[in-house]
């Protein structure tokens, strides 16, 4: 079954030379993704289901989002429902926001002022749900028609989004940006998304950070809920990232290779993590690719207690390896060792010829 929306979503409007971005608020948005948000909302949606985002910041999103409502005939009466804490939480919000915005602000401190300043253009296009997102929820029987997703930081809030706000997605309809995809420390997005994968096409593999799936079958509450505890095996991880290296292609591809190297390093050290990271660089094709270039900046801080403390709360509430994990790893450098030892003989046949 397909929509009307469905020649839109084919066309692409956002890769199209002339493709406007509807806002260039400040924010952490590419210009890519700018694009994106703006033409799904003003070519894609349909006016049908609400538009959901997940994640406001100080705004550069919710300008775009709106942008393309004020822009789309099919939209009217509809507004952006745009959530988040609007609390600095971490210290390179505190850094983006006096860089960028020149606000002296200190950690655990509000910028909801900045956000109502930076979207005050777009005031009657948005409703703003403000205050952690573990402690809300969306309107039970709404549909959600577009939903951005930049706020899964850590698995409780990757489960809420998955119990909350999934649930109310509609088959053939309903869009999901996930802004986080490439990020490293967000491994347990792709991963997530190739066990639903069987209800979600990909529509956009990759504008920046972002990755556009849309739903083609209603997802059972039950996988939902499985997803959302997230107690898959190292094993069952590595997999997951391994086929969505291949529904994505390049570059995509090599952004997961540093994806996996945070799974590596999380689950059993910094040690393991550099080795890997060593491994993925000599394997990389891209070169100059901004996504690849910042997701090394971040590799080169990588910390595996830092990230078990942000996903679980507590490094002793992550779940220990096993030794079936331990082994696993194992296999898998003797075939990476096995494959490079290949591939250099190749090279060095190639040459002799």
């Amino acid at each position: 079954m397909e929509t009307t929306d469905s020649n839109s979503i084919r066309a692409k409007p956002w890769l199209a030379p002339n493709a406007q971005a509807g806002s260039y608020a400040l924010g952490m948005l590419g210009l890519e993704e700018r694009k994106l948000l703006y033409h799904l909302t003003r070519n894609t949606y349909s006016g049908e289901g609400a538009v959901v985002e997940l994640g406001a910041f100080c705004g550069a999103s919710t300008c775009c989002l709106a942008a393309g409502l004020r822009d789309n005939p099919r939209a009217a009466g509809r507004c952006v429902h745009s959530y988040d804490s609007f609390i600095a939480s971490e210290p390179y919000l505190v850094d983006f926001i006096r860089t960028q915005f020149g606000e002296r602000i200190e950690q655990g401190q509000s910028f909801a002022a900045i956000f109502r300043r930076a979207t005050k253009q777009f005031a009657d296009l948005i409703e703003v749900h403000a205050g952690d997102l573990l402690e809300q929820t969306w309107v039970a029987g709404v549909p959600i028609e577009i939903l951005f997703v930049d706020v899964a930081k850590t698995l409780a809030l990757s489960g809420k989004v998955l119990i909350d706000f999934f649930a109310h997605l509609t088959p053939h309809k309903s869009i999901v940006i996930h802004q986080d995809f490439y990020h490293p420390t967000a491994f347990y997005l792709p991963v997530v998304m190739d066990y639903l994968m069987d209800h979600f096409s990909i529509i956009e593999a990759g504008r920046d950070w972002s990755v556009v799936f849309r739903l083609e079958k209603e997802i059972p509450r039950e996988k939902l809920e499985i997803a959302s505890r997230y107690k898959f095996s190292f094993r069952q991880q590595h997999a997951a990232l391994a086929r969505m290296m291949h529904r994505v292609g390049m570059p995509g591809r090599d952004h997961l290779r540093l994806s996996n190297c945070a799974l590596i390093g999380t689950t059993f050290g910094d040690s393991r993590f550099r080795a890997a990271l060593e491994l993925a660089i000599r394997r990389a094709k891209v070169e100059a690719d901004q996504v690849w270039l910042d997701g090394l900046a971040w590799c080169g801080d990588f910390q595996s207690t830092r990230i078990r403390t942000r996903l679980y709360g507590s490094p002793s509430l992550m779940p220990a390896p096993t030794t079936a994990d331990e082994a696993y790893l194992r296999s898998l450098k003797i075939i990476a060792a096995v494959a490079e030892r290949t591939a250099s003989l190749f090279a060095r046949n190639q040459r002799v010829r």
